[in-house]
């Protein structure tokens, strides 16, 4: 099977499987990406939600497998009015992570039966982990662009989708990126609706990253400190008691991270 039969195969049977979109990142141009420069030569933050690294490896560098050459990137739609899709409830892995868990496991099982040549190796959501950075990977992919607010905007759904990867061992041309930018001549909702104003000043320089252009939220007026105090006030303000969610059972805990962002971007809200 060539490359581009394989590549259309995976493509397809991630979206079988349940994806909103997929494709393909090869390593060697995700090597070249932003985030994947920039943020072993970041200054150390002390953030929410940090996990221990267990790749043994310096903060930010990504633990390149072996053999690996290429990357199934896929998206998973979540709805603005599917509000616990990415909650924590109890504590466990949020609804949607499983569910995107499940699609990248299922087109594991299809590649061993139907190639079992090619090696896939699921991986982590965090780089920490054994994981890699996932947006500029699905910008890498064709998957959609870095916006204004500095999440990946997909020309279907917006920035609403949650992201998962899959690590191959086939060296699969990259299915993107692409020429499309919706940020250009929008006044940036997002921004103005951070209730933290975690864009209002410019974070990193260029002189700092290697003379790196494309920078956190665009032009390194990202600050991830002022979005975390957002994730503080949601941490501390976690419901818990008997907790009946429809569609999704009896909780005793449901911790609801900030999505204003995200639900304020107005690409792709016409399609869903």
């Amino acid at each position: 099977m060539n490359v581009r039969t394989l590549s259309s195969y995976l493509i397809n049977k991630a979206l079988e499987f349940g994806a909103s979109s997929a494709g393909i990142a090869n390593i060697e141009d995700l090597k070249k990406m932003p985030s994947f420069r920039m943020m072993p030569i970041r200054p150390h933050i002390e953030r929410v939600g940090a996990v221990e690294n267990e790749t043994g490896l310096p903060e930010g560098v990504v633990a390149w497998p072996e053999g690996m050459k290429s990357v199934l990137v896929i998206t998973y739609l979540h709805p603005e009015d599917d509000k616990y899709m990415d909650c924590w409830l109890d504590w466990k892995n949020p609804p949607g992570n499983v569910k995107l868990a499940k699609i990248i496991k299922s087109v594991k099982e299809w590649l061993q039966e139907a190639v079992p040549e090619v090696e896939a190796i699921p991986m982590n959501y965090y780089v920490e982990k054994g994981g890699i950075w996932l947006k500029d990977a699905a910008v890498t992919a064709g998957l959609g662009v870095l916006g204004k607010n500095n999440l990946l905007v997909t020309p279907r759904f917006g920035p609403r989708v949650r992201l998962r990867a899959m690590y191959l061992s086939e060296d699969l041309p990259s299915t993107g990126p692409m020429n499309w930018d919706p940020c250009a001549d929008c006044p940036a909702p997002c921004r103005a609706n951070c209730p933290q104003q975690a864009f209002a000043e410019t974070i990193y320089d260029p002189k700092d990253y290697e003379g790196l252009e494309k920078l956190p939220g665009r032009t390194g007026c990202y600050s991830l400190m002022q979005c975390d105090k957002q994730m503080a006030i949601d941490e501390a303000n976690e419901e818990t008691g008997e907790i009946e969610l429809p569609g999704y059972g009896t909780y005793h805990s449901v911790l609801t991270y900030c999505r204003k962002c995200e639900l304020s971007c107005p690409v792709g809200k016409q399609t869903l």
